[in-house]
C-alpha cells in the first residue's frame, strides 16, 4: 500500500463551491496528515505551534482566534483547525 502524500494547493486546485465560500469544512487537529488546508485557526493559547506547510516542518507563533491564510497538513498542537 502506497503512502498518501500531500502538497500544498494552489489557486487552480480549488473546486467552484470551495472558491466561492469563505469555508465550507472544519477539521480539527488530531496529530494526523489531512489534505491542505485554505487557511488555519487556533482555538488554544497564543503560542508557538509546529505545522507542516509543503512538506516542511514549520514552528510559528499563532494568536488564538485568528485566522491565517495558511495552507498546512499537520499540526504539533490539538488546538488547531484546518478551514477548507
Amino acid at each position: 500500500m502506497s503512502s498518501l502524500k500531500f502538497g500544498a494547493k494552489t489557486m487552480n486546485d480549488w473546486t467552484p463551491q470551495e472558491s466561492l465560500a469563505p469555508y465550507i469544512k472544519a477539521v480539527v487537529s488530531s496529530g494526523a496528515e489531512v489534505s491542505p488546508s485554505r487557511a488555519i485557526i487556533n482555538k488554544g493559547d497564543a503560542g508557538p505551534v509546529t505545522l507542516t506547510i509543503g512538506g516542511e516542518d514549520v514552528a510559528i507563533f499563532l494568536n488564538k482566534g485568528e485566522i491565517y491564510p495558511i495552507s498546512a497538513t499537520k499540526s504539533s498542537s490539538n488546538n488547531i483547525i484546518f478551514l477548507y
